[in-house]
């Protein structure tokens, strides 16, 4: 009786367009954060920090209010879902 040699398994992936833990794999997402804060920095906007799916944005005030200290009211987190619509909410304010 002859020994059965076994194959190893291949295994293969059907849709390679999103990797396990992959956050933005065809970055929908990113392209979306993209022109969105292309259009709130032509309106004065700063963006202060950003990843691919999230920024946080701020407009200074103008005039004496700048000098002012206390809660920055022009201060947002842009958020951007699977499907590339951003949305903006009032962040939460600085630590010193």
């Amino acid at each position: 009786m002859a020994a059965r040699v076994s194959r190893p398994r291949v295994v293969r992936f059907v849709n390679t367009a999103r990797w396990m833990g992959d956050v933005d794999a065809m970055g929908t997402r990113k392209h979306g954060l993209d022109s969105f804060l292309d259009e709130k920095i032509a309106e004065g906007f700063t963006v202060e920090t950003r990843t691919d799916t999230h920024a946080i944005i701020f407009r200074r005030p103008r005039g004496l209010r700048r000098f002012s200290s206390g809660d920055d009211p022009g201060r947002f987190v842009v958020e951007v879902d699977e499907d590339g619509h951003a949305t903006m909410r009032p962040a939460e304010p600085r630590r010193s």
